[in-house]
């Protein structure tokens, strides 16, 4: 019994071993198909690692202008896009698909950045 234990338990540790640096990393930016629409640079948060990807949630928009605030109510976080469209004003409910990128360390932001690939209202 402790044979057949042994070697159940050995693959599993063995696959627990492996670094970050095995593991592919995505460095690739969603850009929308119309930038001028969301009024989104392609080099926005270019330099940043992405963290995950953000698929029709729904967000209120805490703060509008140049750099507003997305509360993503559903996931629970507060997010940073790089710009929003102008039909986005404080308040607005909005479903929107993106990429979160990464904080940089000892980074204080009001939100995670974020690449908006698509915004919507409901």
């Amino acid at each position: 019994m402790k044979i057949f234990l042994t070697i159940l338990l050995i693959p599993l540790l063995f696959s627990c071993a492996q670094k970050s640096k095995d593991l592919p990393v995505a460095d690739t930016s969603i850009i929308p198909a119309e930038p001028s629409k969301f009024a989104v640079r392609e080099d926005c948060y270019k330099d940043r690692q992405t963290v995950k990807i953000v698929y029709k949630k729904m967000a209120k928009v805490l703060k509008a202008g140049k750099y507003g605030i997305l509360d993503c109510f559903e996931l629970g976080d507060l997010y940073q896009p790089c710009m929003l469209p102008d039909w986005a004003v404080e308040g607005t409910e909005v479903k929107v698909s993106g990429v979160v990128k990464a904080v940089f360390e000892n980074e204080r932001r009001a939100g995670t950045p974020f690449l908006i690939n698509e915004i919507n209202k409901p």
